[in-house]
């Protein structure tokens, strides 16, 4: 699985606070994503062929604020999953040494907006595969060239 590691820089209470990202599995991931992309659109998101044709790009392009078009329990269910996939390193001397993060790990709202962002652009391929399944018709078309009409 995909991982990164990010450190906080920044002034104030988390400078230098180093967070360890991991990528669902793929079974996980997919199924977040599904579950994101159908609690937006009943949001009111414009998750459509124009979204799912831009790709990757498209989908990173609504970012986060995908969020904001979900209710309050179907978002703090998807931000509660994704911060499954942080940990914290609290000894940056020994970095194999991280644990699940905690609410009080963040003294700057900053800081959790930022962990955030970097681990939702970890699942962003799923959100593209899911918006691809959620819209069959595009998904195939966009696998598929475009054909001219056959002569009768």
């Amino acid at each position: 699985m995909k991982t990164l590691d990010y450190t906080h820089a920044c002034e104030g209470a988390d400078n230098g606070k180093q967070f360890h990202l991991t990528r669902m599995d793929a079974f996980s991931a997919d199924q977040w994503a599904r579950h994101c992309l159908q609690a937006a659109i009943r949001g009111g998101a414009r998750v459509g062929a124009d979204m799912v044709q831009s790709g990757m790009a498209g989908l990173a392009s609504l970012g986060i604020e995908i969020f904001g078009f979900m209710d309050e329990a179907d978002l703090d269910r998807a931000l509660e999953r994704l911060m499954r996939c942080v940990s914290l390193r609290p000894d940056p001397s020994n970095p194999s040494l991280s644990r699940p993060v905690l609410a009080s790990d963040f003294e700057e709202p900053e800081t959790l907006g930022i962990v955030r962002s970097e681990v939702f652009k970890l699942h962003v391929g799923f959100l593209l595969a899911a918006a691809h399944q959620l819209f069959p018709v595009v998904a195939a078309l966009l696998s598929e060239p475009a054909q001219s009409p056959s002569a009768a």
